[in-house]
């Protein structure tokens, strides 16, 4: 690569990491999670909550099933919330998600809006094949979770799992401050790290 080229790679990719700000808000998306071994597709909902640093998931499936955590960006670190047999834990865990996966991602000059956002339409490359995917380039990535390292907020596209794939819609968004208690584990919570709830779901002592 010439110094010319490299030089304008550098100033392209700096423009757009000095135009995300840290975003302060919520979105909302439809989800699909299919798995493509028992052929089953589950419809759902996500909803990101945004402070800074401080992000809220929560997955709503249509059987019932629902999985929340909070992550602390900065620190790297997530709480995973779980409610089993009717005891409440916040499960503290290291958070690899961006050291896990990375994929390369090209641009396309096509842009469209999905969920009030103008999203860059590209594709992502993983595993021997490639996907569609689109995304908004002034907000971070990071505030979302599977495209960790991607160009912006991932609005529209599938992340693949170990059995499937699941597809996503940002629906909405909204930039009004979410309540700080959203951030902070009921106190029905006990939390407890990682080695500590897998002892006691060994049969160790009570947490």
């Amino acid at each position: 690569m010439n110094k010319s080229l490299l030089l304008f790679c550098f100033l392209v990719y700096t423009k757009v990491i000095l135009s995300q700000k840290p975003f302060v808000g919520s979105f909302e998306y439809n989800i699909q999670q299919v798995d493509l071994l028992t052929k089953d597709t589950t419809q759902g909902k996500l909803f990101i909550y945004a402070l800074d640093s401080l992000v809220r998931f929560n997955y709503l499936l249509e059987n019932g099933k629902k999985q929340e955590s909070i992550h602390h960006l900065s620190k790297h670190k997530l709480l995973t919330l779980l409610e089993i047999e009717g005891q409440f834990f916040a499960v503290q865990i290291l958070d690899t998600a961006k050291e896990s996966r990375e994929f390369n991602y090209q641009r396309t000059p096509q842009k469209l809006n999905i969920g009030q956002l103008k999203s860059q339409v590209g594709t992502v490359q993983f595993e021997g094949h490639q996907e569609s995917l689109y995304w908004h380039k002034k907000i971070s990535a990071k505030y979302f979770v599977g495209y960790n390292d991607a160009p912006g907020l991932p609005t529209y596209g599938r992340i693949p799992t170990d059995y499937g794939y699941m597809a996503f819609e940002l629906l909405s968004h909204d930039q009004r401050k979410p309540p700080f208690l959203l951030f902070v584990p009921e106190q029905k919570y006990k939390v407890l790290t990682l080695a500590e709830f897998l002892d006691w779901t060994k049969g160790g002592s009570h947490p």
